[in-house]
């Protein structure tokens, strides 16, 4: 089928640069202690200048160093039973900058997901609410509003996201509403033991199942970037390593852009799409640079849209003939000549073939019934009607043999689409939950996340054989996956959790490396990693992106100011 396209250059996109000061490096150095004096091991220091932000860890001795450029710094540090302390710290001043900490009862709103999930039991009422709620959060954000009635959890779920975007629950039927309403008042209500008003907090937070950083995770350094425009929900991020520019797109009704960050010049450019309320989800780069992202908004003909990195131009796609469903993720296959792209209805995966401009549809089966104890069920509010089995495909990637592979979220399923027959074999990896992100290593290894069963596996493409690796944080969500070609590693974002975590295939280890950012500000995405082995992320709920650099060897030595020209 063809497709109409529209063009348009971006002309008037604001371009937001982060100039470099004359200032020569330096370091920003101290020990952090507690009451006692005792060095306090595995504390974040984040130092913020303007729209940057470097973080590094004390190590076992308490110490600290942060190569930064010389200039006036907002210095936090943040640690695990200890109240949060901050400073201003002027580089052109001698001395250390120490932190001396006081223990403080930690709050539930500074626990991540994983930690906050440790909490509650495993019931029918807790998997309606992770299957509904943790799809775009996790409990931090419902945390916020712990002590709100049954009635008030029903007048808030159809009118949650303010105009960030369509209302996740304005289609729900009325018995929908009142069964999650009620299972969110079992446990966040006002009497619930869990996380009611009046629950012993003292008592719930010796359950917590807090894990310190490993000593791997101790040498790295975190930097990341508020971005331009403000609630704009940064989805997911694509590295161009020829260019070192990274992409991603501004899902927020109130965005609506692909925006492109170059690392050289540490600068942000916001490219307008042509239609209001698109949704950019998730993107590829092509061989020559161009940028293509996913529509999500499936009300909308544009299914598509591409920037040219060169002149700025945005094109947009729209599919007249096929309106129905939005799309979601994408791949560009190895040649450069075919967008593979997620979404659309149940039993439908679409191309686009990029020299001809044109959109096909590849038909697959769909079961009868989803395999027990998947989110598919999780999501059915007891006594209600079952929802209509949700095989849509979610996460694209193609193997070095040309074979299309996607994930099934709500059905735990790992499908192979062969695009020269349209042949399609399905997979449910035992016990699977929920699975979202994929990615092939060079070996046609597809390394998967078990989202809601918190476990990260791998299946050899060539011979079937499945395996999982259970991450050291319990529960974990594993979202994005990406192979790292630098180091050999794949990594994940891991939602709940609020890390990036690396996986060594070789010695089937994990590092989990902590975002410096609130819980509920975090919530990554998919992730990239660019020609130095860093590992790019977005912080959806942040307004930030940022990178883990393992190595340590990333420096804050250019100091940002923001300046707006047309």
């Amino acid at each position: 089928m063809r497709m109409r396209s529209s063009v348009y250059l971006a002309i008037g996109a604001v371009i937001f640069l982060c100039g470099t000061l004359a200032a020569a490096p330096t370091t920003i150095k101290g020990m952090v202690t507690d009451s006692a004096g005792k060095p306090v091991r595995g504390a974040l220091i984040s130092a913020a200048s303007g729209m940057k932000t470097i973080s590094r860890y004390s190590q076992k001795d308490g110490k600290y160093e942060i190569a930064v450029a010389g200039g006036i710094y907002d210095v936090s540090v943040n640690a695990y039973g200890f109240g949060v302390k901050r400073i201003s710290v002027d580089t052109t001043k001698s001395g250390d900058a120490d932190f001396k900490l006081s223990p403080a009862a930690m709050t539930l709103e500074r626990l991540n997901g994983a930690e906050l999930e440790s909490l509650l039991p495993d019931t029918a009422e807790t998997r309606l609410i992770k299957a509904r709620c943790v799809e775009c959060h996790s409990f931090p954000t419902i945390i916020h509003r712990r002590g709100e009635t049954a009635e008030e959890w029903r007048a808030f779920l159809p009118n949650m996201v303010r105009g960030k975007m369509a209302e996740r629950f304005a289609g729900a039927s009325s018995e929908e509403l009142d069964g999650l309403s009620a299972a969110l008042a079992k446990y966040f209500g006002p009497d619930s033991p869990y996380f009611g008003a009046d629950a012993d907090t003292s008592q719930i937070m010796k359950n917590v199942k807090h894990l310190e950083p490993s000593d791997e995770a101790l040498a790295s350094t975190i930097i990341q970037y508020d971005v331009p425009t403000k609630d704009v929900l940064a989805h997911s991020i694509e590295v161009d390593t020829k260019t070192n520019v990274a992409w991603f797109g501004e899902e927020s009704f109130l965005g609506n852009k692909a925006t492109r960050f170059n690392m050289n010049t540490e600068s942000f450019q916001e490219f307008p799409l042509l239609t209001a309320n698109a949704r950019p989800h998730t993107g590829g780069i092509a061989p020559d640079g161009t940028y293509y992202v996913a529509l999500a908004d499936g009300a909308l003909p544009p299914k598509l849209a591409s920037v040219d990195p060169e002149t700025g131009k945005v094109t947009q796609y729209n599919w007249p003939e096929m309106k129905i469903g939005g799309s979601h993720t994408l791949t560009i296959d190895h040649a450069g000549k075919m967008v593979w792209i997620s979404g659309g209805s149940s039993g439908d995966l679409w191309s686009f073939d990029i020299a001809k401009q044109q959109f096909a549809s590849h038909r697959y089966p769909v079961p009868a019934a989803a395999a027990n104890g998947t989110a598919q069920l999780w999501n059915d509010v007891p006594g209600t009607k079952p929802l209509p089995l949700q095989a849509t495909s979610y996460d694209v990637a193609v193997d070095s043999q040309g074979m299309v592979w996607f994930s099934q979220v709500a059905l735990a399923t790992l499908v192979k689409l062969n695009p020269v027959t349209g042949e399609s074999k399905a997979m449910h990896p035992e016990g699977a939950v929920s699975i979202r992100g994929i990615a092939i290593d060079p070996q046609d290894n597809l390394w998967f996340g078990d989202f809601l069963g918190h476990r990260f596996g791998k299946l050899n493409t060539k011979t079937g054989e499945m395996k999982f690796y259970k991450p050291p944080t319990p529960n974990t969500t594993p979202y994005g996956v990406a192979y790292n070609a630098v180091d050999g590693n794949v990594w994940y974002g891991d939602m709940s959790g609020s890390n990036i975590t690396r996986f060594n295939p070789k010695t089937e280890k994990f590092t989990e490396y902590t975002i410096p950012q609130r819980p509920d500000h975090t919530y990554a995405r998919f992730i990239g990693a660019d020609s130095k082995g860093r590992v790019w992320f977005t912080e959806y709920f942040g307004d930030r992106i940022g990178f883990v650099d393992p190595t340590g060897e990333s420096t804050g030595s250019q100091v940002m100011t923001t300046r707006a020209s047309n």
